[in-house]
């Protein structure tokens, strides 16, 4: 069965305890822009699934089936046109634990891990948590132009160094909206080949590549990118069921495989809770297609409503449209403050919750703002107005 959703109704969240929505943090008549997420209904087949796990008297220890394996390989295989064999397919306990995981099993402390920056800040506390050595090369991004590139003169030097040993891809890349194109990942994986760098990718955002693309999943470019990476995936961000942290790494390589499997059975990091597999197979397993179409369309007009708002009513706000994901870079520097703080509080008193820059990079992230933009029209066009009126009132 199929459903035309209707995205443009505001969900009530004051229940579910919503980090994003938090009443200690978001004061009323603000909108809270700065949480990596959809506020839509999640699809119907994910919400029976819970439901019906819900209405059980006990809710005892699970036994383990191939299904969540099975619906993760699917979904990659319909969606992202990768053939992945479901035994290559791990639990795990989201993106973070299984990026950890891995960068456990393929290098020792003391080792450099690579990222692009500005960047998801969660992978600087993964890195220093585990005693490795955090390495940055910074994308080269115009705000005039709209462009974000790799600084591929910088990235060969940091994988051409003995210390490094891995390298953390998020594509699509947060908070940029950057989507990496075949001839990217082809050159990355030449690197990882040509260093012995091992390659752990991030691909939470890629159901959301806008303007007619496709994702690319890292291992399908080349043998070597397929047996030397991992690749962690979640439904999180297409459903909106981030709160049952339940994500799956994938692996082709069956010694790595096995290796990652060592550090996540030390922590007992395959217990599952019986609601986030519910969920997760009906997400992944093949119900809920319909939902990621339609989610992935009225993101994409909402990303271009918000650019032309911006680009007509707020110029001093430039935002580096997105290729993919529902966040996105906005250069403020226009807005003319000198100081970060005075900035973000500014546009919280304009009634808009903006991640600021700096969480993504101390120095690239200087007047700069990332701007989650997955909410109902009526939501977001009225916040834009109210931005766009105390921007006006600064002019003067």
């Amino acid at each position: 069965m199929s459903y035309t959703y209707d995205f443009n109704v505001i969900v009530d969240r004051s229940r579910e305890r919503s980090k994003t929505w938090d009443p200690r943090n978001v004061k009323p008549g603000q909108l809270p822009m700065n949480g990596a997420e959809m506020h839509f209904a999640c699809p119907i087949p994910v919400l029976e699934a819970v439901r019906e796990v819900s209405e059980c008297q006990v809710y005892g220890y699970p036994y383990f089936t191939d299904d969540f394996a099975q619906a993760a390989a699917g979904w990659m295989k319909r969606r992202h046109d990768w053939d992945v064999d479901y035994k290559w397919v791990e639990f795990v306990g989201g993106i973070v634990p299984g990026i950890a995981f891995a960068m456990q099993a393929m290098t020792k402390v003391g080792d450099g891990i690579i990222i692009n920056t500005p960047a998801y800040s969660p992978f600087r506390d993964c890195i220093r948590d585990n005693d490795r050595k955090l390495v940055e090369s910074g994308l080269l991004i115009d705000s005039e132009k709209g462009t974000v590139e790799f600084d591929w003169a910088d990235m060969e030097a940091k994988f051409a160094d003995p210390n490094n040993t891995c390298f953390i891809l998020c594509d699509p890349q947060n908070p940029t909206g950057k989507s990496c194109t075949l001839e990217e990942l082809k050159k990355i994986e030449e690197l990882s080949k040509k260093y012995n760098v091992f390659v752990i990718v991030d691909e939470v955002h890629a159901d959301f590549v806008f303007d007619g693309k496709r994702h690319i999943c890292y291992p399908t470019v080349g043998d070597f990118a397929k047996e030397f990476s991992a690749v962690v995936i979640n439904p999180s961000k297409t459903f909106n069921t981030a709160g049952f942290r339940t994500a799956a790494i994938i692996i082709p390589n069956q010694e790595i495989h096995d290796k990652t499997n060592v550090k996540i059975a030390a922590v007992k990091g395959y217990s599952r809770t019986i609601t986030g597999v519910a969920a997760f197979e009906a997400a992944y397993g093949g119900k809920c297609d319909d939902f990621a179409d339609q989610a992935c369309e009225y993101v994409q007009t909402m990303r271009n409503k918000m650019c032309d708002y911006f680009a007509e009513n707020i110029p001093e706000m430039k935002i580096i449209k997105p290729e993919a994901c529902f966040v996105c870079w906005c250069d403020c520097h226009g807005l003319g403050f000198e100081d970060q703080g005075e900035m973000m509080k500014f546009l919280a008193e304009a009634g808009v919750l903006m991640s600021n820059g700096l969480e993504y990079d101390k120095e690239l992230g200087r007047g700069y703002v990332r701007i989650a933009y997955g909410f109902p029209e009526i939501q977001l066009m009225p916040a834009l107005e109210k931005l766009a009126a105390a921007v006006k009132a600064r002019r003067k």
